[in-house]
């Protein structure tokens, strides 16, 4: 029998994502939230899994995953949504026709009507942090992104698409138990708005051999402290400002404040900040195109409203999904439910070959393109910008009016 729209509502209403996280994880209370072991990978770092009452959901960040209520049980019980409810409907006591009996459900009393929070204080961090730790040539993904196969233009380019995305560089040293010390370096990502606030800075680490594992991230099996975010370091060494009982901490779009100097720009979104920058580099020199980075897969939801700054100025939006996040994705899309918003799965789907990888993006697709020398491939893209790649292989001097007329993004 199916669920009418009225129980459902009720149910979702008594559920309590703390509840339902704590049947199965032991949870510890960190401020207005909780943390814990995530139980879908062999998670060692309590401070990856983190469960909301105010939002009720929960996000893992390494699976780059996040769950209501419904969701969690779903993944935990391996049932279809029908049945998930059910599995909540019997655990808040709510009476359902032909709910069957499950085994392992402990009974809990329906989440209270939640009164409304008062709203969050967003804080900004200083904007001269951007100028103080910008990134050079010691920097690991700054060195790995010199030794790409860059055509004239594309390098040329590279070292103004550092500066105009305002990547970063942190180094520091971490004392063990043992005391003995550890060098760690830290590629920044800033995160600033279109209003000139500093939201966030990610901070990402990479592997510094010239092999072709440059390009990616260390992960958590590799190193202690893989990525990071800046409030995150701050508040572990407590100096972090943030009162997390009255103040949020925020983020946008990687990019997002180069929209104020291309006011024109469709804006390309992927998932990762360094595809944005091997994009803007492959393809960049314009004002008709900017690309952004969601920093995940599972970042780009209604619920985060990180597009939501876009939507609100009418730009027109493109999504690059990852090979394995094509239908992810497109649920999104369907979801934010945006007349400007489209999907572009070419890149992932119908230039991918087995050897870019099931987690393939459009840069490593781009990326094997020019390895191979096959840039006849790379011009499938927004006429407007062939035309404008065309003008500026015609006449050298365009790079002139086109700095004098501001038709390149401006650096933070």
């Amino acid at each position: 029998m199916r669920i009418d729209k009225a129980t459902e509502d009720k149910i979702k209403e008594a559920a309590s994502i703390v509840d339902v996280v704590g049947d199965y994880v032991q949870l510890k209370r960190a401020g207005a939230e909780y943390t814990g072991r995530c139980p879908f990978h062999a998670d060692r770092h309590t401070g990856s899994f983190m469960v909301s009452p105010k939002k009720n959901i929960a996000t893992c960040f390494p699976c780059n995953e996040t769950w209501n209520p419904v969701d969690f049980v779903m993944k935990m019980e391996n049932l279809d949504y029908p049945d998930a409810l059910r599995w909540l409907a019997q655990k808040y006591g709510i009476f359902i026709d032909d709910a069957p009996k499950f085994k392992n459900v402990r009974s809990s009393k329906p989440r209270p009507p939640q009164p409304p929070h008062p709203p969050l204080t967003k804080r900004y961090w200083p904007l001269e942090w951007v100028r103080a730790y910008m990134a050079d040539e010691t920097d690991a993904f700054v060195r790995w992104l010199y030794t790409l196969p860059w055509d004239a233009a594309q390098r040329a380019r590279l070292p103004k698409v550092l500066k105009h995305y305002g990547v970063g560089h942190s180094h520091f040293t971490t004392t063990n138990r043992e005391g003995v010390q550890t060098e760690h370096d830290f590629t920044i990502f800033w995160q600033c708005d279109e209003q000139a606030r500093l939201h966030n800075g990610h901070l990402m680490k990479y592997h510094p051999e010239g092999h072709p594992k440059f390009g990616r991230r260390i992960k958590d099996d590799e190193d202690p402290y893989p990525t990071s975010w800046i409030h995150a370091r701050m508040k572990r060494a407590k100096t972090n400002p943030f009162n997390p009982d009255t103040d949020e901490a925020s983020y946008c779009l990687f990019g997002q404040h180069l929209m104020a100097a291309c006011p024109n720009a469709t804006i390309n979104i992927v998932e990762s900040e360094k595809t944005a920058i091997v994009m803007a580099t492959a393809y960049g020199g314009s004002a008709l195109n900017l690309w952004m980075a969601c920093y995940g897969i599972g970042n780009l939801t209604n619920a985060n409203r990180l597009l939501q700054p876009l939507i609100d100025q009418n730009k027109r939006i493109v999504l690059y999904p990852d090979h394995d996040g094509v239908e992810k994705w497109k649920k999104a899309a369907r979801e934010i439910n945006y007349g400007r918003l489209r999907i572009n799965t070419d890149p992932v789907l119908k230039w991918w070959t087995p050897e870019d990888g099931e987690k393939a993006d459009i840069a490593d697709i781009i990326l094997r393109f020019l390895r191979d020398g096959r840039r006849e491939d790379m011009a499938k893209r927004d006429p407007r910008q062939q035309l404008i790649d065309k003008w500026r292989h015609d006449y050298p001097s365009f790079d002139i009016l086109a700095d004098r007329f501001n038709l390149q993004p401006t650096p933070i």
